[in-house]
């Protein structure tokens, strides 16, 4: 639907509106798109506790932009483990 077919439908007022349903669907599409980055490489760190990657999961889920964001910024550090024989 064009900008014009909305004005003449609706005015103003109905063109602000899909503006803002636009700018929400992609939005929502972001948050998502980042939740499962941060499920996926979650799930696919290797050698962490499953309490600890219960954990997460909870948080990731919970707190979709808050959690996958402290995922990548922490979570990975703290799930990786440090060489046992260092060169």
């Amino acid at each position: 639907m064009s900008t014009w077919t909305v004005l003449a439908a609706g005015g103003a007022e109905a063109a602000r509106s899909g503006v803002w349903e636009s700018g929400a669907t992609v939005a929502g599409a972001v948050v998502v798109v980042l939740m499962v980055a941060a499920v996926t490489s979650l799930l696919r760190t290797p050698g962490q506790d499953p309490v600890l990657r219960l954990f997460w999961l909870l948080v990731i889920l919970a707190f979709p932009v808050a959690g996958a964001g402290l995922w990548f910024v922490l979570g990975r550090r703290a799930g990786s483990a440090p060489d046992a024989h260092p060169a």
